[in-house]
């Protein structure tokens, strides 16, 4: 239980001053007995009170607040950073029927990251609606499912791929694609924010399940609708889903529940019949895929081995990864080229510099093109669409910083304030050089952690990264950007959800030769 007020708070702030003179009181008046007593004191309860934040009412807690903050600020993350201004960098919610603290400061959210006892996924009904009512898979799993899990994962994906040179192979193939279609298109405005999504599928889906779509297939571009929707209906917390489950039989159109439990069935129905096809083709002694492995191993049954359900939810996770977080990262990146012709330029001048006419760039120049990793430094912290991270659980009582955080507490972390808060110069201009030393040397900040840190890291950050290089470089080497005649400048503006996207914007691509 979080607790707020004076009235309603038990063990208020107690300054060091404070602790000190009573001490000294108790010394020179008391003696031993109560010296012992206020040493349990001071150990239970100094430098620790329950988080605060707004006024909690019955039963909503503080939603009503948060809606009528919407309004103004539209989205979460911009709300939490308003009332983190008047309650402190540990700002306590009560939201429905559960308590969030969103945490706020490099080195709060660094030790949320470090600690164990703070390594908990939440166990709201919005996130075990998506994994058959149980906490499974590889991102809202914990404990020791979640480590067993990882480490499978991790191993059959390197078994087929991941992490080497085929899998760069596999990404220069489909940003090719992109380049070809986009030729074809050239001179005609392109709606960019879901230029990449079948790209980006394909990339891991060869390794999961063996197959590439053509970027026009019209399936896979429906599944990678239906995973933009599901990321738009709520905000990372899950919202009434979590906070007041009980009105999915009430009200269940009406607070989305309807539409995406509709949007989980299509979802695994495709995931499914993939899995079926690999069952009725598949050859234990040359396993072709992560599904094929994973398939063996549950057909061997050893003692923990995974259940099918597992291996859905697995095909899942890896699925909707790419296409929420690297692609709406591609379209602010382009977004923010557009806006900003210098930046353009630069990188074309970089690009032409560093890579011979003849070829295509691969991840062997990266370490000579600094720009151009800076702007993709850039990208990341500007957008920030991970905006408060996967949220955390706290396993146990904990202490952090001055405060008492309860077991079963949600955790939401400020990246998005961290990556640009006022520790930032001129935050909200777009300036790759920020990242670039005066020697002309990239700075790889400890202020950026678009993925994560500590062990819960994402494990498909070196893809991520990958993807966003190639990508960039392919696009710029081939083609200026320009905003159409007639068209606004494309807003900054974030679009709110489980992960942010860019407002709807288009691009002419224009062949450079």
């Amino acid at each position: 239980m979080l607790r707020r007020s004076a009235s309603t708070t038990s063990i208020r702030h107690v300054s060091k001053e404070t602790l000190t003179i009573l001490l000294i009181l108790s010394i020179r008046r008391f003696g031993t007995p109560v010296i012992k007593s206020l040493n349990t004191f001071i150990h239970n309860n100094s430098l620790v009170t329950y988080v605060i934040g707004p006024t909690i009412f019955p039963v909503v807690g503080n939603l009503v607040n948060v809606w009528l903050s919407l309004k103004r600020f539209k989205c979460h993350h911009r709300v939490w950073q308003n009332w983190a201004k008047k309650y402190g960098k540990i700002l306590g919610l009560r939201l429905g029927l559960v308590d969030v603290v969103i945490v706020f400061g490099k080195k709060y959210i660094k030790e949320v990251l470090a600690r164990d006892v703070f390594d908990g996924r939440p166990d709201g009904y919005f996130y075990t609606m998506r994994s058959f009512g149980k906490k499974i898979g590889i991102v809202f799993s914990d404990g020791t499912t979640w480590t067993k899990t990882r480490r499978a994962v991790l191993k059959h994906l390197r078994n087929f791929g991941y992490g080497s040179r085929s899998m760069e192979n596999n990404i220069c193939e489909e940003v090719k694609a992109i380049v070809d279609l986009r030729k074809l298109d050239a001179g005609r405005p392109v709606v960019v924010n879901h230029v990449f999504d079948v790209a980006i599928v394909n990339i891991m889906w060869k390794l999961v399940a063996g197959k590439r779509y053509d970027l026009k297939d019209n399936k896979l571009k429906h599944i990678c609708d239906l995973i933009t929707k599901s990321f738009q209906l709520v905000d990372m917390s899950g919202g009434i889903l979590t906070f007041l489950p009980f009105l999915r039989h009430i009200m269940p159109d009406f607070i989305g529940y309807s539409e995406l439990k509709l949007i989980h069935h299509n979802i695994y129905t495709f995931i499914q019949e993939t899995i079926n096809e690999h069952r009725a083709t598949l050859d234990v002694s040359k396993p072709r895929d992560l599904i094929d492995a994973f398939l063996i191993d549950i057909m061997q049954q050893k003692e923990d081995s995974f259940t099918e359900e597992e291996l859905q939810v697995i095909c899942r996770d890896l699925l909707e990864a790419g296409v929420e977080t690297v692609s709406n990262t591609a379209a602010f990146m382009l977004l923010h080229i557009v806006r900003n012709p210098d930046v353009q330029k630069q990188l074309q001048d970089e690009i032409d510099s560093a890579i011979e006419l003849s070829r295509y760039p691969t991840l062997g120049d990266r370490s000579r093109m600094i720009y151009t990793e800076a702007v993709i430094l850039e990208t990341l912290r500007i957008s920030s669409v991970a905006a408060v991270g996967i949220p955390h659980m706290a396993r146990e009582d904990a202490r952090l910083g001055d405060y008492v955080i309860r077991k079963g507490t949600f955790l939401l972390l400020a990246i998005h304030d961290l990556h640009n808060g006022a520790q930032w110069k001129n935050p909200q201009e777009f300036n790759p050089a920020r990242f670039i030393t005066t020697e002309g040397n990239l700075i790889q900040s400890d202020m950026l952690m678009p993925f994560g840190t500590g062990k819960r890291r994402c494990i498909g950050e070196g893809l991520a990264r990958s993807e966003l290089f190639l990508f960039l470089t392919y696009i710029l080497q081939s083609f200026n950007l320009k905003i159409p005649n007639g068209d606004p400048i494309p807003s900054t503006e974030p679009v709110d959800g489980v992960s942010l996207s860019a407002k709807e914007f288009r691009v002419i691509f224009e062949p450079r030769r």
